[in-house]
């Protein structure tokens, strides 16, 4: 050992350091996932959770005119109506959310786009559909809405 204060240092450590340190130069990345983001597969993702947010308030409205009657224009139909409407849609967006696995930020985006898309413009597919609303609401349903709402312009009915 050397007096002046000084450490010697192993030469076997610091050959050991250099063969981690050259290792580690060569090793390759670990493979990395590939992001949720990409692929055909998130795009679909995207477009079922917007599908979703359509259909829950269809859905909203669906139960609303069947359990209680409500026509589209009645004095009954107010904003109290229309929070009912959005409240039932978030709820079944939630139970979608759980089984369609839609936990990120761009699928909640994407559902509450569609909710209010289907809110919006609801009116113009029962113009452009009526008999198929017949089947689901009624007959005096549909020309309560058609009589009421312009197909060309955004409405809440």
């Amino acid at each position: 050992m050397n007096n002046s204060g000084s450490t010697l240092v192993d030469p076997s450590f610091s050959e050991r350091v250099a063969r981690i340190e050259a290792s580690r130069a060569k090793a390759a990345d670990s493979p990395r996932r590939k992001p949720r983001g990409d692929g055909v597969t998130y795009v679909l993702s995207l477009i079922g959770a917007f599908g979703v947010g359509l259909l829950v308030v269809v859905a909203a409205r669906y139960a609303r005119f069947h359990l209680t009657g409500v026509m589209p224009g009645s004095a009954q139909l107010s904003s109290s109506n229309l929070v009912l409407d959005f409240g039932l849609a978030f709820l079944a967006g939630v139970l979608l959310q759980q089984i369609f696995h839609f936990k990120r930020p761009e699928h909640m985006a994407a559902k509450t786009v569609g909710m209010f898309a289907a809110a919006f413009t609801m009116h113009m597919a029962v113009h452009a559909f009526p008999g198929l609303f017949e089947l689901l609401f009624s007959d005096i349903w549909v020309r309560q809405v058609i009589r009421l709402t312009d197909p060309t312009k955004l409405a809440l009915f």
